[in-house]
């Protein structure tokens, strides 16, 4: 498939992943296709190493270039799907209407199967920002670092307070 077949549809989940897939078999395919030609051109030149070396060499250098251009769609994809992502949030924040004094009352609703998808389904699509944003292909929010900072801030505290624990159970062994 060209880079300009690739780019003019849209990347669904399976395509990035067959994507992906092949960048191990264009590293292997590359030096074995490209070694082969120059064997077969030694055989014919009787030149023996020099053909299979320069063969095996254009063969690693266009298994890399193939790499690249697979990663370089990788990323372009994963930045399209973050873009939207944070466009249909964006919309979805400024549909919401502003929160009225009278709105602090909670009501709780019973969980129907749609609700419990939809909640699925936001949790993964939050899985994946992060993973982007750890990637280096999305940029975190304000609200991505602030949540980030708590996350890290509890995991400390857990650890302090285990710290703490193990010392008392540690001396109260001793005594």
């Amino acid at each position: 498939m060209s880079p300009e077949k690739k780019e003019s549809e849209r990347p669904g989940q399976i395509s990035l992943l067959g994507t992906a897939s092949t960048m191990g078999l264009h590293m292997v395919s590359g030096p074995i296709v490209g070694g082969g030609l120059g064997w077969l051109v030694d055989k014919g030149l009787d030149t023996w190493p020099v053909g299979a070396a320069v063969g095996l060499l254009l063969g690693l250098a266009a298994g890399f270039r193939n790499v690249w251009i697979d990663a370089r769609y990788l990323a372009r994809a994963n930045a399209a799907r973050d873009a939207e992502e944070k466009a249909r949030q964006e919309a979805e924040r400024k549909a919401r209407p502003a929160p009225s004094p009278d709105s602090a009352k909670i009501t709780l609703e019973p969980d129907t199967p749609e609700s419990i998808v939809a909640a699925e389904g936001e949790a993964e699509r939050e899985d994946e920002r992060m993973a982007s944003i750890l990637a280096g292909t999305a940029d975190p929010s304000e609200r991505d670092l602030d949540e980030l900072d708590e996350t890290l801030e509890s995991i400390r505290r857990a650890l302090k307070e285990d710290g703490a624990e193990d010392r008392n159970t540690n001396e109260h062994e001793h005594n």
